[in-house]
């Protein structure tokens, strides 16, 4: 099925539900959780509160959002006690009320707990989203309680706007001097300033009122950057499905099982360039890369270092 009609298939259902009167208590959404899964889930979330302009800026006081705002990125249980709480209340409105949980898999094990409880006993005219690319790091009892909705594909649309110029970058590899790894890492340093900029400008619309100016300033930066991470994450897992099509052509397994089959030719001739050892060094650099981005190195010094060692 391709994407635009997943997305479509999907909303078919969800709407027929609602026409019914059967609409799910909890909803499991497969997919980037700021790309089409969050778009879902604010659909999802207009057609039950009817449009109404609070919903897009997350400040309607019937619908409670929770997302990782510790420096750890997880969600902790008061977060969710929190949610729990709001949503046990009377609805504002006098209707539904509703729970969106962004980044589901990253609930620690004791916020799972608190909020298994919730899914067990669930309140009349409540529902619950969950957004996650990762569904698998969930309790299986909390995915045994939702309705689960695949939304990955969808976000293949969306990334094209950086994976084209990322391709274009990888099929020129290797470098051929240190100047022109400084060139490519320009380069991916840009794809991700724009993300950014964009991001910033997305996020900024969509603030709540009656936020003081720090507020609005710290809320901006952790939604604008929880977005960068998850791009800068999708791209990083662009690069190592990259290379593990040149070690497949390194060692001659077929292009049936390729990635990036639209791509073969800068494919193989990378292939005629590498030994199977440096595919695979170049494989365990990506993940490199990783680590150190979590110890907060500088994007330019990390990618730099990434692109001086194919020289």
């Amino acid at each position: 099925m391709s994407s635009g009609n997943q997305f479509s298939s999907a909303w078919t259902g969800i709407e027929a539900s609602w026409r019914n009167g059967h609409l799910a208590h909890a909803y499991l959404l497969q997919g980037a959780p700021h790309g089409a899964a969050l778009r879902f889930a604010e659909k999802l979330l207009n057609l039950i509160f009817n449009n109404h302009p609070q919903v897009q800026t997350r400040a309607h006081p019937d619908i409670v959002w929770i997302e990782p705002q510790s420096k750890s990125r997880q969600i902790l249980i008061d977060e969710v006690r929190d949610l729990i709480r709001q949503l046990s209340q009377t609805s504002f409105a006098g209707g539904w009320k509703a729970g969106v949980i962004l980044c589901a898999d990253r609930l620690t094990a004791e916020a799972s707990n608190a909020f298994l409880k919730t899914l067990e006993e669930p309140s009349a005219k409540t529902v619950l989203i969950l957004i996650s690319d990762e569904p698998q790091a969930l309790l299986p009892t909390i995915l045994s309680r939702c309705q689960r909705i695949s939304l990955s594909d969808e976000d293949e649309e969306i990334s094209r706007h950086w994976k084209d110029p990322l391709l274009n970058i990888l099929g020129k590899l290797p470098p051929t001097s240190i100047p022109e790894a400084g060139l490519f890492t320009g380069r991916i340093a840009g794809i991700l300033n724009e993300l950014q900029e964009e991001f910033e400008a997305e996020e900024s619309d969509r603030l709540p009122e009656g936020l003081s100016a720090k507020e609005a300033k710290d809320l901006l930066a952790a939604r604008s950057n929880a977005r960068l991470i998850e791009s800068r994450t999708e791209i990083l897992r662009t690069l190592l499905q990259w290379h593990r099509d040149v070690l497949m052509l390194v060692l001659e397994q077929g292009e049936s099982a390729l990635h990036f089959q639209d791509d073969l030719e800068p494919l193989k001739r990378q292939a005629m360039l590498c030994t199977r050892a440096e595919a695979l060094r170049r494989m365990a650099s990506v993940d490199e890369i990783n680590r150190q981005f979590d110890r907060n190195l500088p994007v330019e010094l990390v990618f730099n270092n990434f692109f001086a060692q194919m020289v």
